[in-house]
């Protein structure tokens, strides 16, 4: 290989590894990746599932957590562990990752269980609304009684500060006064 710029040949050895997410076999039909580039690169191919079909995920957060945080037994709190078992993982290993970080550096050091306060706020109130909306939970009458429990949870958790609680919940702090009064709430 001669380097942009050089003159004199240069000795290369190295291995190409790469990721994707898209199916290249589809994306060749489709005309959109070459195929003269597929095969250039597919010398191994494996499928890795993503997160969310994991059924490992409990195992994998354990050892994430022994990891990040050496020589401290870490655990999870039961309700937490079972909402990350049920989220979609739209970031996949990277935003377990970081979540998991972030939790980490959230702790005190006397610590050994992480919470829902180790969670993001945002990130919090999507697991709730995950882990409180089992699939038979469709007739308007639960889903009622499962906004009002997550709303409700939320204002307590925030030691009835409104703004705080509206933050956690993703919404508008009228949006919240106008939840508390349909529901019931105030």
């Amino acid at each position: 290989m001669v380097p942009l710029g050089g003159g004199k040949t240069v000795a290369v050895d190295f291995r190409l590894i790469c990721a994707t997410h898209r199916d290249l076999r589809a994306a060749i039909d489709a005309g959109s990746f070459r195929e003269d580039l597929y095969y250039r690169l597919a010398g191994l191919t494996l499928t890795l599932p993503p997160l969310r079909e994991r059924q490992d995920l409990r195992a994998l957060v354990v050892r994430t957590l022994a990891a990040f945080e050496p020589g401290r037994e870490l655990q999870l709190e039961p309700g937490l562990a079972e909402s990350l078992q049920g989220y979609h993982w739209p970031g996949n290993l990277r935003q377990l990752h970081s979540v998991l970080r972030t939790a980490c550096a959230l702790l005190d050091e006397h610590d050994a269980c992480i919470g829902w306060l180790h969670i993001d706020d945002a990130l919090a109130a999507e697991l709730r609304c995950v882990s409180a909306a089992p699939e038979e939970a469709a007739a308007s009458g639960e889903l009622r009684a499962l906004a009002a429990r997550t709303i409700r949870d939320t204002v307590s958790e925030s030691a009835g500060n409104l703004s705080v609680a509206a933050r956690r919940l993703g919404i508008s702090r009228n949006t919240l006064y106008r939840k508390l009064e349909q529901l019931s709430l105030r």
